[in-house]
């Protein structure tokens, strides 16, 4: 009997739609009333082609790249190792001979409402991989799992029906001996693969921040008094968060975070122990910094990654150790809300036009400053009017954002980099160097702070 010719059927189809709108009405309905957040995740991740992002991708790339991803040759598979064995395909050989066998057996039979449910259902579930980035993403494609495995199923047991061929009885019995030896064979390669090469992959200690959640639970038993510096990453780190939920209050509150690369905070002496942890492959600076700032800081603990390279180090500051770093050219300005220049180093001794001036400030929260202030390094030529022209400079918050002045401490100094880039075509000759702070209150006006002249820097016309 035809399949929609069947009474109890159709009662069973019909009732199936009944429910699943009636489950999905309420969802529906919420994304009538609010279409920007159905939709602002497929924006983000939608192929857009022309961005010169390493995501870029036609259509038709990932039409193609989908469809090899089963594999078995080559290495069409997800390349992020937290999803798979980068490249490995979505199936080893053993589950993709019946795979390939029930696909075609499916097209085939699409007709029938079994078999074209089934290709619907693998269609649209691939479907969020070919039209967003990184093709084949094995997480947005998670769901093809199982109409993948129903598609093997659908081959495997149309070799365990093989009819008896004449003069060759033995062909169904070695045909269910074929499929049982396919599935055994395939689940071994599975969990080799899965428990042997993807789990002892050495790139999954820094795909799933297993060194955070070390330094997390490092953290987490420290004294509630202690004070910890982290760079470049801090407590906003969702791993970090989670390890310190342990934790009393108090060690999250301690927990200051900061980008070594282009700042570095500190108290003249500290009255108890202080920490300074540092993720070395991410942060080469703050290593090079300490042993001028506190020769003797040592190392206190360490996190090692797989490969035996260091993943991070606390460095501890004992109490009472006194700051031993001093600028090159000591200043004493008080540019207001509690924040003093004390000093600035330049580097290098010999500026050449085209090249990188480093000018590092040091500054000294005498008070809480009560807003983020803007950090501005200008360097200015004389005019023969008597004015200055801005010639190069740097507008930033202090450490590139990572510190900024509303979250400065009493008693603090805060060593602050700023890099400006000397213009190529920069005649030579002396320039003047100013700093001071201004808060941005809209696009068209802005709080003024202190300004300081720091003194003139002679540029030198590349050989």
């Amino acid at each position: 009997k035809h399949f929609w010719q069947d009474r109890p059927r159709r009662w069973g189809v019909l009732i199936t739609l009944l429910t699943a709108m009636a489950l999905v009405a309420p969802l529906g309905w919420f994304f009538y009333q609010n279409p920007a957040i159905l939709l602002m995740r497929p924006t983000q991740l939608a192929i857009v082609g022309d961005t010169g992002s390493p995501a870029d991708a036609s259509f038709w790339h990932n039409v193609w790249a989908t469809a090899r991803m089963f594999g078995p040759l080559g290495a069409p598979g997800d390349l992020d190792p937290r999803r798979n064995v980068p490249g490995m395909a979505a199936l080893n050989i053993w589950l993709a001979i019946p795979f390939y066998a029930g696909a075609a057996l499916t097209l085939w039979k699409v007709g029938q409402p079994a078999f074209g449910l089934l290709l619907v259902g693998l269609v649209g579930l691939v479907a969020p991989g070919v039209f967003s980035e990184y093709a084949p993403h094995f997480h947005r494609i998670l769901g093809a799992a199982a109409p993948t495995a129903l598609i093997c199923g659908v081959g495997l047991d149309a070799l365990s029906n093989l009819r008896r061929v004449p003069r060759m009885q033995f062909v169904p019995r070695l045909a269910k001996l074929i499929c049982v030896g396919l599935l055994v064979l395939g689940g071994v390669t599975s969990g080799w693969n899965y428990f042997k090469r993807w789990g002892e992959m050495p790139d999954l200690f820094y795909a799933f921040d297993v060194g955070f959640w070390e330094l997390g639970q490092w953290m987490a038993q420290q004294p509630a008094d202690s004070t910890m510096y982290m760079t470049p990453r801090g407590a906003e780190h969702p791993t970090i968060q989670f390890a310190l939920q342990a934790a009393q209050p108090q060690v999250a509150r301690r927990l200051v975070s900061f980008d070594g690369r282009h700042i570095f905070p500190y108290a003249e002496t500290p009255q108890s122990a202080e920490h300074y942890i540092s993720i070395e492959h991410e942060d080469f600076r703050t290593r090079l910094l300490l042993p001028g700032i506190f020769p003797q800081a040592r190392i206190t603990h360490a996190v090692i990654d797989p490969t035996g390279a260091t993943y991070a180090n606390v460095y501890t500051r004992q109490p009472d150790e006194a700051a031993q770093r001093r600028p090159q050219y000591p200043v004493n300005v008080l540019l207001g809300d509690g924040i003093r220049l004390t000093g600035y180093d330049v580097q290098p001794e010999q500026l050449v036009a085209g090249q990188v001036l480093y000018l590092q400030l040091y500054w000294q929260a005498e008070q809480t400053p009560q807003a983020d202030w803007t950090v501005f390094t200008h360097l200015l030529a004389p005019q023969p009017d008597g004015s200055l022209q801005q010639v190069a400079g740097r507008d930033s918050q202090p450490g590139e954002g990572s510190l900024p002045t509303s979250r400065w401490l009493v008693g603090w100094h805060i060593l602050d980099e700023v890099q400006i880039l000397l213009p190529a075509d920069l005649a030579a000759g002396e320039y003047l160097l100013r700093a001071g702070m201004y808060q941005p209150v809209n696009d068209d006006f802005m709080q003024l702070g202190e300004a300081v002249d720091l003194g003139v820097v002679r540029v030198q016309a590349p050989n």
